[in-house]
């Protein structure tokens, strides 16, 4: 191979960042979405102490949980993972029309 011809392979290969920038965006994924998950249970907790359906959060943490497992499951193929995926997004589903039933 030609120089010219490796430097545009590696600049093709790190388009989208290269592994220390790939790595740090799956970390601040990973943060990003405990911290949905803590507040989410907190306001669960705010909800169900004041009495009040927290119906809208749970699909929220269905929802963003169901998404994650699909996506994985099929990018590597597993099954169980899509599987899971589709109970949590059949839950989040549920949930948001328990919620949507409670407005009305």
């Amino acid at each position: 191979m030609k120089k010219d011809e490796i430097l545009a392979k590696a600049k093709k290969e790190n388009l989208l960042g290269d592994e220390r920038e790939k790595e740090v965006r799956v970390k601040r994924d990973a943060f990003s979405l405990w911290g949905l998950i803590v507040l989410g249970a907190t306001i669960m907790i705010i909800n169900l102490v004041r009495t009040q359906s927290p119906a809208d959060i749970i699909s929220l943490l269905f929802c963003t949980s169901g998404l994650g497992f699909a996506y994985e499951g099929i990018k590597l193929k597993n099954k169980w993972h899509i599987i899971s995926g589709i109970i949590l997004l059949i839950c989040a589903g549920y949930s948001f029309y328990r919620f949507c039933m409670g407005l009305f």
